[in-house]
């Protein structure tokens, strides 16, 4: 697998993470969710959009030999994102990445972390603790998408 290294994310990764982002909706999210929700849901999204993750310390990338692989974004109380590259999913990435996110989730805050789970990550969240407290529909672009809302204790 080469080493992983995780970093916080530079403006010069936001074109990286945009297109590892749609590429991993598009391959890993597919099997859950019509094309048309994914369509919907990607509509409109920029390089820019990951700026203030980015300025604000919040969103790390993992990368191997120079090539950005995945990313996550953690604020207090909050896991927002987790997201691996399709070529490089099941090997671990994943979960290093909620590692790190979980902990800048868990600053400053003394009570449960919680997520927005995709539907096709369900298992991956409960297998690192966290549990399900229902089903939502979350706005994106134009398109409802259905995800569950999870947490697990702090600490």
């Amino acid at each position: 697998m080469g080493d992983i290294t995780i970093r916080a994310a530079t403006l010069s990764d936001a074109p990286r993470i945009h297109q590892l982002h749609l590429a991993a909706v598009r391959a890993l999210c597919a099997p859950s969710y019509e094309a048309s929700v994914i369509d919907g849901w990607l509509t409109g999204r920029s390089p820019q959009d990951y700026a203030r993750g980015i300025s604000s310390g919040a969103l790390l990338v993992a990368e191997t030999r120079g090539a950005v692989i995945g990313f996550c974004e953690g604020v207090p109380g909050e896991v927002r994102a987790v997201f691996v590259d399709p070529p490089w999913a099941g090997r671990g990435i994943g979960a290093q990445l909620l590692a790190r996110a979980v902990i800048l989730a868990e600053a400053g805050q003394s009570g449960p972390i919680c997520l927005e789970s995709t539907l096709n990550a369900v298992g991956f969240y409960e297998r690192h603790g966290f549990r399900q407290l229902g089903p939502v529909a979350v706005s994106r672009s134009r398109v409802e998408v259905p995800v569950v809302l999870m947490e697990r204790p702090a600490g």
